[in-house]
Parts: structure tokens; sequence; C-alpha cells
């Protein structure tokens, strides 16, 4: 049953869902807009945009016991996150958000000696447009309490005596499979990268340690926001060694290149300043050599998606390592959409990879990753970043658990998402570009220059990934095909069954002209393709292009 309705977990029976029936193009429109008799039927959402139901009940707990007059809160795993936020928000004059904690001590029972777990949730809490801010940080940031720990929190809150043991117990036995699922999982990103689909496509040209080149954080836009710190970190520790005592001008410049998932360029904007190039071609790397030849211009790094979401574009990376090199600038690498298709870690100073997405497939887990390239010049700083009180390893170890199952077949997912695709896509979807479609998206389609540039990255087993875009010739057009499109309908990608949604609407409803300029068209319909039965979803993309074929008739 693809119909899901608005607001309610996607699929419906999944315990922990990551994503939400978006159902039609006007819930879209309505979601985006904040229209309240839209907005009340959400019972869950995406968690980093909108607290789950577990998630809700922590809130309720922190707003009951520290909170006063209108007051909303976010919670954060970790005091030092909470902190940060606090201050991003008192930076506000005149702001009255406040920061609460509560620190749950364990003690296991018939241990000897007697083991101990401290976990510490802190809560930001504030009104107003002050919560708007805390709203925006907790989003950003990524680094948010996972639904798993918060539903273990409240069971733990609300046991009686009698069964308090029990509940702290499920800590005790969490931490200890999830410390050895983490170490499992960070092997097989290493593996992904250095011995995909176990061609050891890399070689002996690079190797990785798991337990010193790979970290897990909880969600992807986490891994983009630790990069950032990371590239700060590094530029205040150059600015003390050159500066001789003399105060030095830190660069708090990076460059989006490519036209990316929006939060990334919002990151840069609000954490420091972005230079955007959203093309991402070849004219883009001479305007960004231009600018790097103005006085006084250095950027950080260059942030860069591979290939690129919503619109399947794949930047030259070997034109910005050179210049990287030439410039002293560093590349920092998404490859949530490419994974083990392409093979971008030589090109890269380090590797950002949302977990939550086809390295999952379940849709029931968020995480994310990080790779340090430890052939990088930035390397010893990421280590030293990382090794420092600046970096926490929050990924819930009971999410840890679900990462590793599920991510035990991500190879052959992978193949056979790549295969379900590429029939989608020649069989019907491309056959129908120029009078279904006025433009479709996927790394061999997109552009002369994305293929050649795809290509010349592609592991020799792997394939152009499970995600296309289409453009409609009218959003009369869009409307009609989503609405009658009977697939799921939600946020996010690469999950195991097929998930489509109207993304420029979702991302950019308020910025539609100026996101033309890079190509995100507001009639397109970005698809995740899943691991149902390949004819089954000719069937149905079918039935959605006739049924778009007889309106357009009966409309002339």
């Amino acid at each position: 049953m693809t119909e899901i309705e608005f607001g309610k977990p996607l699929p419906s029976n999944l315990d922990y869902a990551v994503s939400f029936g978006i159902p039609t193009w006007d819930s879209a429109i309505g979601y985006v807009e904040k229209n309240p008799d839209v907005i009340s039927k959400m019972d869950t959402g995406y968690p980093r945009y909108f607290p789950q139901p577990p998630i809700q009940k922590l809130c309720n707990h922190f707003i009951k016991k520290f909170g006063c007059d209108s007051e909303s809160c976010r919670p954060f795993p970790s005091y030092n996150l909470a902190k940060k936020c606090l201050e991003f928000v008192k930076s506000i004059p005149g702001s009255t958000a406040h920061l609460e904690v509560e620190t749950f001590q364990l003690v296991a029972d018939g241990k000897s000696p007697k083991q101990r777990l401290v976990v510490t949730i802190a809560a930001v809490l504030a009104s107003g447009d002050d919560f708007d801010v805390v709203r925006e940080y907790w989003k950003l940031r990524g680094e948010c309490v996972s639904s798993r720990l918060a539903e273990s929190l409240h069971q733990l809150l609300t046991a009686p005596d009698s069964r308090r043991q029990e509940a702290e117990a499920k800590f005790f036995l969490a931490n200890e499979e999830g410390n050895h699922a983490k170490k499992l999982i960070k092997q097989r990103i290493v593996d992904n990268h250095c011995n995909p689909f176990g061609s050891n496509s890399n070689g002996e040209e690079l190797v990785l340690n798991p337990d010193t080149d790979a970290y897990l954080v909880s969600s992807g836009m986490s891994s983009i926001f630790t990069a950032r710190d990371i590239l700060s970190f590094w530029e205040e520790k150059r600015a003390s060694k050159h500066s001789l005592g003399k105060k030095s001008q830190l660069c708090k410049t990076a460059a989006v290149f490519g036209f990316p998932f929006k939060d990334t360029k919002v990151i840069m904007e609000k954490f420091g300043h972005c230079q955007f190039f959203g093309v991402g071609d070849s004219k883009d790397v001479a305007e960004l050599k231009k600018y790097l030849d103005t006085s006084d211009h250095r950027i950080l790094a260059a942030f860069v998606e591979t290939p690129s979401n919503p619109l399947l574009n794949m930047p030259d990376l070997t034109g910005l390592r050179k210049l990287a090199n030439e410039y002293g600038f560093f590349i920092v690498i998404d490859d949530t959409i490419g994974g083990l298709n392409v093979d971008i870690l030589p090109y890269a100073d380090i590797v950002c990879t949302s977990l939550t997405k086809l390295f999952n497939g379940s849709s029931n887990v968020m995480g994310g990753s990080l790779i340090l390239n430890p052939k990088s010049s930035l390397y010893s700083s990421a280590r030293a970043f990382v090794e420092s009180d600046g970096f926490e390893d929050l990924l819930w170890c009971e999410d840890a658990k679900v990462l590793e199952i599920n991510s035990r077949d991500f190879e052959d997912r992978t193949v056979r998402a790549n295969k379900n695709t590429e029939r989608l896509l020649s069989e019907l979807i491309l056959v129908n570009e120029g009078k279904v479609f006025k433009k479709i998206y996927y790394p061999t389609v997109s552009s002369e220059e994305t293929f050649k540039n795809y290509e010349a990255v592609r592991n020799k087993l792997g394939g152009y990934g499970c995600m296309f875009s289409m453009a409609f010739y009218s959003e009369e057009d869009s409307k009609a095909f989503y609405d009658s499109l009977k697939v799921f309908k939600g946020p996010s990608n690469g999950t195991n069954f097929t998930l489509a949604c109207p993304y420029v609407q979702l991302a950019h409803r308020f910025e539609l002209e100026e996101v033309s300029k890079f190509g995100a068209d507001p009639n397109l319909i970005r698809v995740s393709v899943g691991l149902e039965d390949s004819q089954w979803l000719l069937d149905v993309f079918s039935d959605a292009i006739n049924m778009l074929e007889r309106r357009r008739s009966q409309d002339d």
C-alpha cells in the first residue's frame, strides 16, 4: 500500500520511520508554507526538521520540568552541543533562551565490579523568535537526540521501581552491542572505499584505517557541519602559526560548488561565508579560479556532491583537485548519492556521507560518517580535531546496531537499484523525454560534461545510481503526474522502496526564481528507485504517463 496519508510514517508499519507521507502536490505546498490545516495532520516528519513522537515526549518532559510561559525546546545528546546552540541563540540581543540538563546515572547490578553508564541530555528552551533560531540550529547541526534513545529514556522516566532495573539493563546491552556495531560499520565504510564490490579498484594507492580515518556521527548533515568545524580548526592553527604574535585575519569562506542539497549551502552561510558556484561545470571551475586570482581572496574548501542532488550533475574532480593544490584549499565531497558507484576518495580531503540513505536502505535510522584522507595535508589537523573535545561520537548505540544490520547487503542493493533505474529510464522515461517530460536528469543524460566527469570516477563494477529527476512543461502536468503516481511519496532517498517527491518545491518554495538560474526547475519531481520488481515499476510509471497524456488530450 503506497498511499500514505500526509504526516504519517512511511511506510506505515515501520517503527522509527525517517520519511513521512506527502501524497499530493498540494499537501507538499501546504507543508512548506506551514498551512495550519496541513501541519496539524503531522504525526511525524523528517527527524532533523520535525521531532518524532519519542522526541516530543522528551521535549514535554523538559518543558514540564524547566519551562515557563510558551516555551518550546530542542534536546541534544551532549551538553557541549546544547551550549553551542545557546551561544548561537544568545547572539541575538535580548534572548531569554536557557539550557537545562538531565543526567541519568545508571548502574548495572549483578556485575563485579559494578558497571556505570552516564547519559546526559541537554535541552535549549526558548520561545518566539528565539525558538526559531534554536530549531534552525538543531536542524543544521544534525546531532539530534535519537528517537530510539528518547524512547528508552521515556521508559526509564516512567518505569515503576519494580521495572527500573530492567529499563537500565537495556542501556548497558545497547552500549555493548552498539560499540561492536560501530567497529563493523567503520570497517564496512573503509572497505566500501578501498575495495568496492570486492574489486580492489584502488589497488594499493590508498589504505584506510577504520580506527583513525573513519568517524561516525548522527546524520549526514552532521558530517557536513563537522567538516566545516575541522576547516575552522585548521585555519585557526594556521593563523596562529604564521601570525608571529600579530593578529591574523581568519578566513571563514567556503565554496559550494554545484547546486547542492539546500542545508549544505545554508551551513556555509550561517557559520561563515559562502562563495556559491551553482552550476558546477567547467565554466564555474574557471570562475572559481578567477575568484581566487583576485587579491586577498581565499577559500578554506570547496564542498561538492558526487553527483549533485537533485540535478545529478558531476563536477570535474580532476580539475578541482588541481585547482585546490595550486591555491591551497581543500575539497570536501558528499558522496551520498553516488555511493559505491564512484571512486572519489583520491580527490577528497574529507568525504562526508549520509548513512541514512542507501547505506541503510530501510529508512528507519539516521546516521552519517566522515572519512579523512591520510594523504591530505589537512589530515594531521583533522585528526587533532576529532581527538579533541571539539568532536564527540554521538551516534546512539541502538541506532548503530540497526545501521550495521541494514548495511550488510549494501553492495547487493546498490547493484539491484542501479539495474532497476537503468531499465526504467531506458525502456520508458527517456523514451518520453521531450514529450511527457521536458528534461530528465541522470548522470548519463544530464549533460555531456556530467557524463564525461562521472565516467572518469565511476568504479568499473559500479553503475549510475538509483536517483533521477523529471522536469515537466507546467506545474499542472507535474502536479497531475505526482498525484497519480502510485509509489511512496515523501522526503529522503536511497530507500529500499521507490520514493518520489516534488523536491524543488519542498526545498526552495520561496526562492524558485533564484534557483531556476541553476537549472532547478520548479516543476521537478525527484525519484529514488527501490528494489521492487522492475516490471511493476514500469507499469506504475506507465500508468502515470498514460493518465497525463489522457488529461492533455482532454484539455486539447
